[in-house]
C-alpha cells in the first residue's frame, strides 16, 4: 500500500473528514443518504469506505447536479457528490493540500489554509498606496467547465506520485468531468475541486510573477495592478496568451481596464479612490483611508462561492 494512500486511509484523518462534512453540508446525493443517516453508524461507514478503496473496488457516484442563480445573473452549475464521495475527497485533500500549497505563490488567497479575502484586500491596498492605482480586472470564460483535463492530468502527475492516490484523483475527474466530448471541466461542489483549481492557475501565476506584474488572485478571480494604462493594456496581451496557453480565455464582455479613479468591485468588495466598501452581516461598511477595520473581513466570504 503506497504512503500517500495509507495517509488518506488513516482512519484518524478519515474521521476528521468525516467532521468536517457533517459541518459544512446537510444535502444528500443521488444515493439519498443524508448527512444525518451517514451518522448513525458513521464509524462502519468509514472503516467500508476504507475497506472499498483498499480492495480496489471503490467508485464514486454519479453526482447529483442542481442549477443555482448567480448574484450578477445567470445560473451556476453545481455538482454534489454522495457523503460517502464527499468524505473520501476532504479526507484526500486534508493530505494533499499541504503538499500542493508549498508550492503556490502568495499572489493565491483563495482556498488556501491561513488566507482568505481579507489578505486579499489588504494586498489591493498595499499596492494602491505604492502607486499601482491601474487595473486589469479579469474574468476567465467559463473557468471550471472549461479546464483542459488532459493538461490538468500531467499537472497532478507531476505533483502526486502515488499511483493509488492518482488513480482515486482520476475517478473523481472522470466523473465531474462536464464536456464529455471534448474531456473538460472539473465540477464545481466537489471538495477537491478547490484544490485542483489553484494547481491549474498556478502556472499563470509563476508567468506573471516572473515577469513582476502585480497580480492578486481569488480562485479563478483575479486582478493585476499597474502604473498606467498602458501597462495594463500590455498586461491584458500578456495575460490572454498565457491563458490561452492553458486552453482559456478572457470573458471579453467581464474583463476591462480600469483604476481605483473609476472604481471597481473584487469579489463583492467595491473600491473607489481612497475608499472601499462590503456587506458584512447584512450592514454596508464603507472604509475610507489606508486600511481601516480590515478585521472585520475575517468573517466575509465572497457571495459567488458560498
Amino acid at each position: 500500500m503506497a504512503q500517500l494512500l495509507e495517509r488518506i486511509l488513516d482512519f484518524e484523518n478519515m474521521t476528521e473528514a468525516w467532521q468536517e462534512t457533517r459541518r459544512n453540508g446537510k444535502t444528500a446525493g443521488v444515493d439519498h443518504w443524508s448527512v444525518r443517516r451517514f451518522q448513525r453508524h458513521w464509524e462502519r461507514h468509514l472503516r467500508d469506505i476504507i475497506d472499498l478503496v483498499r480492495s480496489n473496488r471503490y467508485k464514486p457516484h454519479k453526482l447529483r447536479i442542481r442549477y443555482i442563480p448567480k448574484r450578477r445573473g445567470g445560473r451556476r452549475r453545481l455538482a454534489i457528490p454522495t457523503v460517502r464521495d464527499r468524505v473520501l475527497q476532504r479526507a484526500t485533500l486534508q493530505v494533499l493540500s499541504p503538499k500542493l500549497d508549498r508550492k503556490f505563490l502568495s499572489c493565491s488567497y483563495g482556498y488556501r489554509p491561513g488566507r482568505s479575502l481579507f489578505h486579499a484586500v489588504a494586498a489591493i491596498l498595499k499596492y494602491r498606496d505604492r502607486k499601482l492605482t491601474w487595473v486589469l480586472d479579469a474574468d476567465i470564460d467559463d473557468f471550471f467547465s472549461s479546464v483542459d483535463l488532459a493538461l490538468l492530468q500531467r499537472l497532478i502527475a507531476q505533483n502526486v506520485r502515488d499511483p493509488q492516490a492518482l488513480h482515486l484523483l482520476q475517478l473523481w475527474l472522470d466523473v465531474g468531468m462536464v464536456d464529455k466530448k471534448r474531456k473538460k471541466g472539473i465540477a464545481q461542489g466537489m471538495p477537491i475541486s478547490p484544490l485542483l483549481s489553484n494547481l491549474y492557475l498556478h502556472e499563470m501565476d509563476k508567468r506573471l510573477v516572473h515577469l513582476r506584474w502585480a497580480l492578486v488572485r481569488y480562485a479563478d478571480d483575479f486582478i493585476v495592478l499597474t502604473y498606467s494604462r498602458a501597462d495594463a493594456e500590455r498586461c491584458q496581451g500578456v495575460v490572454a496568451d498565457i491563458l490561452a496557453g492553458l486552453k482559456l480565455r478572457f470573458e471579453e464582455e467581464k474583463t476591462r481596464i480600469t483604476s481605483f479613479d473609476e472604481g471597481f468591485e473584487f469579489l463583492g468588495v467595491a473600491f473607489d479612490r481612497d475608499s472601499y466598501a462590503y456587506t458584512w452581516q447584512d450592514k454596508r461598511v464603507e472604509v475610507h483611508g489606508s486600511r481601516g477595520p480590515l478585521w472585520r473581513m475575517w468573517d466575509y466570504f465572497p457571495h459567488q462561492y458560498e
